[in-house]
């Protein structure tokens, strides 16, 4: 037997079962986990603002050690650091097929860890060996955990969507726990990068990772702080985790001419825009969805090599999931935390 968080029903917490051992396929690694980041997505899925199939184990920042392998494993054994990727785009479609896995035609069809196949807030999961990057000894699997959806989203968002340059300037709009890592790599593309937010926790953290630049949203205005950020210019790349017509508002009057706005933070609420000056200044509007896993492996390397920095500040054992979530949910994690399952 083995304990896991299952999701059950929107408004409800959490619950801590005894499962059975979990049986193999031939592809199949089971992972014994030693950390699951907790992202806010889980918040979303308990609030019901993500769909997800009940019951279902949430924790889709899963890292942990190879427990056992099926009987076609052979990139991995028993003993192995390993972290998930979470998403499973098919491979076999055009958009696979050109590189581009999070425009798979079937990837809502397939397995999500922590969404629609069971997650990492468990002691073991069982995961597709095609889904797991290798995590070298020296990069810590509560760091590596983190990266399997706040760092793979940021690179994605910051590199493939928003092409983030030298020189540009980069707002990273709410600084929570993805964009922390937002920050650190678009610094590590060359631009200059202003951190927004409204908890002084958060920004001085943010200054501490190497923003140039800090807004305080709750006694600044976002369009005149800018202005001083980048002499008036406005900025190139507008990478939002927030996602609401405040923040796009704030967005658009912040940018310079053709600029653009990346959504990466989770909304279903309809969003008003100005086509007009949008199309008069050559404007720009995209969503961001998490990254592929050869992005993943990059983003590893990135943590070996100490060009990126944890952003790990608080643990939590499996027993306080509930009340982990409910500090995630007030704001009170600087950074992210983190369920460390032994």
């Amino acid at each position: 037997m083995a304990r896991a968080a299952r999701f059950y029903k929107a408004g409800e917490p959490l619950k801590l079962e005894d499962l059975p051992k979990l049986k193999l396929d031939a592809n199949d690694v089971l992972l014994k986990v030693k950390a699951a980041g907790m992202c806010h997505s889980d918040i979303h899925v308990l609030d019901g603002v993500i769909m997800a199939t009940t019951p279902v184990t949430l924790g889709h920042e899963i890292a942990g050690e190879v427990e056992e392998v099926g009987a076609s494993v052979t990139q991995f054994k028993k003993g192995d650091r390993a972290l998930v990727h979470f998403l499973s785009p098919c491979g076999i479609c055009n958009y696979c097929l050109e590189g581009r896995g999070m425009l798979c035609e079937n990837l809502f069809t397939r397995p999500g860890y922590g969404f629609s196949a069971d997650g990492g807030y468990a002691d073991y999961c069982k995961v597709d060996v095609d889904r797991l990057v290798p995590v070298p000894h020296d990069v810590p699997l509560d760091f590596a955990a983190t990266l399997g959806c706040a760092g793979i989203t940021s690179y994605h968002a910051v590199n493939a969507i928003g092409k983030v340059g030298v020189a540009d300037n980069v707002a990273i709009y709410g600084v929570g726990g993805v964009g922390m890592y937002a920050l650190q790599i678009a610094k590590l593309s060359g631009a200059n990068v202003i951190a927004i937010g409204r908890n002084p926790s958060k920004l001085k953290m943010a200054e501490s990772l190497g923003a140039d630049y800090v807004i305080d949203a709750s006694k600044s205005k976002i369009k005149d702080e800018i202005k001083k950020a980048t002499n008036s210019k406005g900025v190139d790349v507008m990478i939002d985790f927030v996602v609401n017509d405040e923040s796009v508002k704030n967005s658009s009057s912040s940018l310079a001419n053709g600029g653009r706005i990346i959504l990466v933070g989770v909304s279903n609420k309809p969003l008003s825009i100005n086509p007009q000056v949008f199309m008069l200044r050559e404007f720009s509007l995209a969503g961001s969805l998490v990254g592929t896993k050869n992005e993943l492996a990059e983003l590893v390397e990135l943590a070996r090599t100490k060009k990126l920095q944890s952003i790990v500040t608080r643990k939590f054992t499996l027993d306080q999931i509930n009340d982990a979530l409910g500090s995630l949910r007030k704001g009170e994690i600087t950074g992210r935390g983190c369920v460390s399952i032994q």
